[in-house]
């Protein structure tokens, strides 16, 4: 009888080994992810279409005092004020948003995410207004009455808001200090 236990216990330690050794060689293989993509940059610059404004100003500290027309400028993300004049009284002021494409997530097995496309705004300082030369394939959104403009563009390369309204200097006081003329 003490043979049989002697065995039977062997047995059972033989199995708690072997159960112990075989658990003990389970691998978890962590999933390692790239990294994140980088985002875009955001690009903002002026122009006119027929008559150069008489003056124009912001508050976007990326461009400088005196911007060259056509010219885009590198510019973080934000909303900025601006005006700018169509003559010694008349003048467009409001707003622009730009913004900036995030950058993807990383994939599994270290795939890196991609990048975020970049984003232009071209203000065209026209007497009417802003303008975008393709209105009607452009995917955005605008509500225009004859004083005032609000349009919306979230699509790729493009993604900002203006907001403007056209006054004189008799119905509002001008915010800057002119940075042409």
């Amino acid at each position: 009888m003490r043979h049989l236990m002697k065995q039977t216990l062997i047995a059972l330690l033989s199995i708690f080994t072997l159960g112990s050794v075989l658990t003990g060689c389970i691998f978890i293989e962590e999933m390692e992810y790239g990294p994140h993509g980088r985002d875009g940059k955001a690009y903002f610059g002026i122009d006119y279409d027929t008559f150069e404004p008489y003056s124009y100003w912001d508050n976007n500290p990326s461009l400088p005092n005196n911007p060259w027309f056509g010219e885009m400028y590198r510019s973080n993300q934000g909303t900025f004020d601006f005006e700018y004049f169509i003559n010694q009284n008349e003048y467009w002021y409001g707003t622009y948003t730009l913004r900036v494409n995030r950058g993807t997530p990383g994939q599994p097995n270290n795939v890196a995410g991609f990048d975020g496309n970049d984003t232009y705004l071209l203000l065209i300082c026209n007497r009417n207004g802003f303008y975008f030369e393709d209105w009607e394939n452009c995917g955005c959104t605008r509500s225009t009455s004859e004083d005032e403009q609000v349009i919306e563009m979230d699509h790729g390369d493009y993604k900002f808001t203006i907001q403007m309204k056209k006054t004189t200097v008799r119905d509002r006081a001008p915010l800057g200090t002119n940075k042409l003329k």
